[in-house]
């Protein structure tokens, strides 16, 4: 296969006669090993998941859907998007659940087939966006997509969306997933795939109109698991880098946790020659970059789950795992969903444990005992029965849709949750008679919870935007203030919000 201006563009000045010399182009079963880019030729390692691509294309050429159960380093993450470009015409989007993971997707599919990253292959997530006008494959956060068919309700330039790591059950990839299914009624030529490595297929396959079911094979070297309870993490750590000569992934459950592990093996690593990178979602994408890819020296790379799934940490042999994750919850005392922290689920272990058998045989530590393992749930519950629906029930006013109950979920959401969300959009005037105002309206084109966006549209129209935003960054994102030491503004005021605000301007 020839790359010139597109996959299926013309070929570029001088590649004629590399192509007469061969005297033939390459078969689509040895897409997988070679391309052309110029004169260098990008080899590509040869993935479980490429045999089984050209019966995914024929499945998704019969029936328009398909479930793909495809365990960990099968390749599906790279392979299933340029397979899909070079099927069928169109837009190619790739939704990953989390920021790193579809800008690392993106870049490893941009290397392989020899593209600069936001070429032919780009990504746009939160506050970051790497797309050209020749860009045919997108990996998006489910956000965006959100965002793309309030504006785009049809996609109307997409042949197919690819739903990545689907097992996570994002509220806003549960949305996304029944808006693209009402978007097949109107055009069937829309393709849809559904990816994970540990996805209950049944269900799903029915959702989608009873498509098929495939499953690929996995590449994986076997993982040593071994029960640690109450060993501090620090002290794993350091024990486990002395059993294996590779990197090392330790997965905890927040900032704060990683940020003072880091502390505690500083001295010990920087000994060692041993780098200590953090790895997580608010991370600036240098500083991700760095964390993924294979360094010179040995390395410890702390993490919380953005590194469980869809990313690949080079050179992992190890892996210590806490068991614990921070999950989004309704929390009724302020009206919002807040960060809980609570032991992960099995099939989530397994996938962490994964990371430390993708490129040799490793060791897995678990931080808790094995009776304690088999208690915990096999999957996590899905986000649409424990956080707040007032987002999606907003936007499926927006794009036409005026009953939430009614809406094709794939797991319906509990009636009182529903009759929640109607309630405090109609508290904010967002609502009147089941209806969008045109504060509704308004409140439908910002990318943050209604009762934030109310307090963004309040404070515009009162003239102090600014301090608005300022208010809804602290109330929405990890406060910057160390609680026990926050002194508060020279003059302080009743709310204590208002207080963090003036000490932030003031600082400024």
């Amino acid at each position: 296969v020839w790359r010139g201006e597109s996959l299926r563009g013309p070929l570029a000045p001088g590649r004629g006669d590399r192509e007469q010399q061969n005297g033939r182009h390459e078969t689509s079963a040895e897409l997988h090993r070679v391309d052309i880019m110029d004169d260098a030729v990008i080899a590509k390692p040869p993935l479980p998941i490429d045999p089984l691509l050209p019966e995914v294309l024929a499945a998704l050429r019969d029936s328009g859907a398909l479930v793909l159960r495809a365990p960990t380093g099968a390749g599906k993450t790279t392979r299933m998007p340029p397979a899909l470009l070079d099927a069928f015409e169109g837009e190619v989007l790739l939704l990953e659940p989390r920021r790193v993971a579809a800008r690392a997707a993106a870049r490893r599919m941009a290397h392989e087939h020899g593209s600069p990253l936001g070429d032919l292959f780009g990504y746009h997530v939160r506050f970051d966006r790497k797309v050209g006008l020749r860009t045919r494959a997108i990996a998006v956060t489910p956000g965006i997509l959100l965002r793309r068919l309030h504006d785009d309700p049809f996609l109307e330039s997409v042949s197919a969306v690819v739903f990545d790591e689907f097992h996570e059950r994002g509220l806003d990839s549960d949305l996304a997933l029944g808006m693209v299914r009402l978007i097949r009624e109107v055009r069937p030529e829309l393709r849809v795939v559904v990816m994970s490595a540990t996805i209950d297929a049944g269900p799903i396959a029915a959702y989608l109109g009873g498509c098929p079911v495939l499953t690929s094979e996995g590449r994986s070297f076997p993982v040593e698991v071994r029960y640690r309870p109450r060993t501090p993490i620090a002290t794993a750590i350091r024990e486990t880098l002395a059993d294996t000569p590779g990197d090392l992934l330790a997965f905890l459950p927040g900032v704060r946790e990683i940020r003072q592990t880091a502390a505690e093996i500083d001295g010990f690593c920087r000994d060692a020659g041993i780098a200590v990178l953090p790895l997580y979602g608010d991370l600036p994408p240098e500083q991700q970059d760095r964390a993924l890819q294979k360094l010179p020296t040995r390395k410890v790379v702390l993490a919380t789950n953005v590194a469980e799934t869809s990313v690949t940490v080079d050179g992992v042999t190890a892996v210590v795992d806490t068991g614990l994750a921070r999950v989004q919850e309704f929390d009724a005392s302020v009206g919002m969903d807040r960060l809980r922290l609570g032991p992960i689920s099995r099939a989530s272990a397994d996938q962490r444990a994964g990371r430390a058998g993708r490129t040799h045989p490793g060791i897995c530590v678990r931080l808790w005992d094995e009776i304690g393992h088999r208690a915990r749930p096999e999957q996590a519950e899905p986000e649409i029965r424990r956080v707040d629906l007032a987002t999606a029930v907003l936007h499926l006013l927006a794009v036409g849709e005026s009953d939430a109950e009614r809406f094709p979920w794939l797991d319906p959401p509990r009636p009182e949750a529903v009759a929640a969300a109607r309630e405090l959009l109609d508290r904010l005037g967002a609502t009147a008679d089941g209806k969008l105002t045109d504060i509704g309206v308004s409140l439908a084109g910002l990318p943050v919870h209604p009762r934030l966006g109310r307090l963004l549209v309040e404070g515009q129209l009162l003239g102090v935007g600014s301090r608005a935003a300022l208010a809804a960054a602290l109330l929405s994102e990890r406060d910057p203030f160390d609680r026990e030491q926050f002194a508060g503004p020279s003059a302080p005021t009743e709310s204590d919000l208002l207080d963090r605000v003036e000490a932030l301007e003031e600082f400024e």
